[in-house]
């Protein structure tokens, strides 16, 4: 495993410099920023660690990411970000089913141990692909970090969810809760999508922080009334994409 740690190291190295050289010599007529910089090195970064590891989705994911990152230059504004993350689910998921038993035969320490500390069944989700949960607290947490993940809420008493996603997908539904009043969901999305599926009569209140390469949207037209629960909905979403659906 230090071979691959110095193999990982050594090639992002090069990569900053290179990308460094590049921005600062002018030879890309188009101009980025530098958190544009900033943010491709860490998803070259990203890329670089998922191929040395042989991680499908992560390398997929960052390749999809870069694709949202540079949507202008490459003419692809029209796809971004929900059909490129859509793409980069199915491509994950079907280059995980064809490549596994190539994955497990030639490299078996994927299928009992860990490297560096990491699990490759349980973080990755080999087995699993999509994380699936039904959830009934009145505080939901949801957490997905370079994957994709369901959570079904069912509280009686919903007060308050809490999504974070970095590089990665979420879809939560909270079709079966109830509201007593008022509720909160906070959201915190870097380089990912979340997808929530909330009641008609919920009265969404938007307080939401986005850079300019960002997208919020609407599915569904809401039916506010007197009795409609009034829900908060809170954070900040950088690269990233965000859909209400009113189902």
């Amino acid at each position: 495993m230090k071979n691959r740690n110095g193999i990982f190291w050594g090639l992002f190295l090069l990569l900053s410099a290179g990308i460094l050289i590049v921005s600062q010599l002018h030879l890309i007529t188009y101009t980025f920023s530098f958190w544009t910089i900033v943010a491709t090195i860490f998803l070259v970064a990203m890329l670089i660690k998922s191929l040395v590891y042989f991680m499908v989705p992560g390398t997929v994911f960052s390749l999809a990411f870069l694709a949202i990152l540079y949507a202008k230059p490459l003419h692809i504004t029209a796809i971004v970000p929900w059909t490129v993350i859509g793409a980069a689910i199915l491509i994950s998921i079907g280059l995980s089913l064809i490549l596994r038993p190539f994955l497990m035969k030639h490299h078996p320490w994927m299928r009992y141990g860990h490297h560096g500390g990491y699990n490759w069944h349980e973080q990755r989700g080999y087995d699993h692909n999509i994380d699936v949960k039904t959830v009934d607290e009145s505080d939901v947490d949801v957490t997905v970090k370079m994957g994709s993940s369901v959570r079904y809420v069912t509280s009686q008493d919903f007060k308050q969810a809490d999504i974070d996603v970095k590089m990665g997908n979420a879809k939560v539904y909270f079709d079966n809760v109830t509201v007593q009043d008022t509720a909160t969901i906070n959201v915190n999305v870097s380089l990912g999508g979340v997808e929530l599926y909330v009641p008609r009569n919920w009265n969404i209140v938007k307080q939401i922080d986005n850079n300019n390469m960002s997208g919020i949207s609407e599915e569904g037209k809401p039916v506010v009334t007197e009795d409609s629960p009034s829900i908060t909905l809170r954070g900040y979403y950088s690269l990233a994409g965000l859909k209400i659906c009113y189902i």
